[in-house]
């Protein structure tokens, strides 16, 4: 709202004064800090630099009077700020019937972003033009801004936010002042800058606008990927209950040859075959479909957001045999018909009755994804080779016959 401050007139008293307020707010330090306020959302968002920090809720101008738009900085800054309500003729001290509050951060001569003694304004458009908050969060901006901090007013509908755990949201907030429509092209535009928007459908953001839900909606998740501890500059991206996983990059990782057939939408390696998307220019397969292509070990730390692919080989006098390693009771283990296969050994596995047998003898083994694997210190009893766990290169080297 439109304000006049009146100056201190005992700087020696405001200054004994400033000694005994107490100190407000528990952000830490922050450097170059600026504040975007977005109107439709009714939002102050406050950033150090390019970096996002937090956000509070706002009051701003009502459709009459309107919170001016564009580029400003903060002016000046008053602690229980007088208020001198237009063409009334009186003053309002500091104090409970004060709608400024107690803390005052001006960015244009009569407009400011200050506290409030109606809490129940906030997120409304009603004032005659400033930015309200509520009153502990006015005390903490107050502490953290000063004179020059940049402020922008702006007037998006359409909010794309990226948080620290790589989810993606997208809001559609009210045309307030009556200024813009939004398109499905804007948002669709605006999720492409993330990567995204191939993974959300033109149906989904027809309703998100029809909608105008006032509120973020959590469209995608970016997740970091790291191939045997290498982590790749291409993300994987997760939405609905589907992690896609660029497949190109993680074969790429492993110097692991893949062939992607267009016409059928598979991806091969090998005998192995699953089905393959490709969004934007990216081609993707299901995290699930990608420990079946190539192997390996998956982990997904949601703590840090980023999927570890563990893929060792495994090479039998030089020879690549297999990369599909798993863990048996936190030994490394190998799928056990590949490896007779490869050491030229007869095994029969019926798995009616849950047997492995080569020649008279059983072999030990446990079942994973119905197929038995064998634990690599067994190797040398029960199929006469000898193994190497070469970490550096990531493989287990298997030579035989033993010399």
């Amino acid at each position: 709202m439109p304000v006049f401050i009146l100056p201190r007139a005992v700087y020696t008293a405001l200054f004994l004064l400033l000694l005994l307020l107490p100190v407000y707010g528990e952000c830490a330090p922050i450097s170059s800090p600026r504040i975007v306020i977005n109107l439709p959302s009714r939002m102050l968002e406050l950033y150090s630099e390019s970096d996002f920090v937090k956000e509070y809720p706002v009051a701003i101008g009502k459709p009459s009077t309107p919170t001016p738009m564009g580029d400003f900085s903060i002016i000046n800054k008053e602690v229980d700020p007088v208020w001198i309500p237009p063409r009334k003729g009186y003053v309002v001290y500091s104090g409970p019937d004060n709608p400024l509050g107690y803390r005052w951060m001006g960015f244009l001569p009569l407009y400011g972003i200050h506290g409030t003694n109606a809490p129940w304004a906030i997120g409304l458009a009603v004032s005659n033009g400033c930015v309200r908050m509520h009153e502990e969060d006015a005390e903490e901006l107050f502490d953290i801004v000063s004179y020059g901090t940049p402020v922008r007013v702006a007037y998006d509908r359409v909010k794309v936010r990226f948080d620290d755990m790589g989810q993606i949201s997208v809001g559609i907030y009210p045309d307030i002042y009556g200024y813009k429509a939004v398109s499905v092209a804007e948002v669709s535009n605006r999720l492409a800058d993330y990567g995204v928007n191939a993974f959300v459908s033109e149906s989904f953001i027809e309703k998100l606008i029809e909608e105008e839900g006032d509120r973020q909606v959590t469209v995608a998740r970016v997740v970091n990927v790291k191939v045997n501890d290498r982590m790749l500059s291409e993300h994987a991206i997760e939405s609905g209950d589907v992690l896609y996983v660029p497949v190109w990059a993680v074969a790429g990782a492993l110097d692991v040859n893949i062939a992607w057939d267009e016409i059928k939408q598979v991806v091969r390696a090998k005998k192995n075959v699953v089905p393959g998307v490709v969004k934007g220019d990216v081609l993707y397969v299901s995290a699930q479909n990608l420990k079946v292509l190539l192997g390996g070990q998956q982990l997904l730390n949601t703590e840090e957001n980023h999927l570890d692919i563990n893929i060792l080989s495994v090479v039998i006098n030089d020879k690549l045999i297999t990369r599909d390693v798993q863990f048996v009771d936190g030994v490394l283990a190998l799928p056990v018909l590949q490896l007779s296969e490869a050491l030229g050994k007869k095994v029969v596995w019926d798995p009616s009755n849950g047997l492995l047998m080569m020649k008279d003898k059983g072999i030990p083994f446990a079942l994973i994804d119905n197929q038995p694997y064998i634990q690599i210190n067994k190797i040398n009893e029960y199929f006469n080779a000898f193994v190497f766990w070469n970490q550096q290169d990531r493989k287990i080297e298997i030579t035989y016959p033993l010399k």
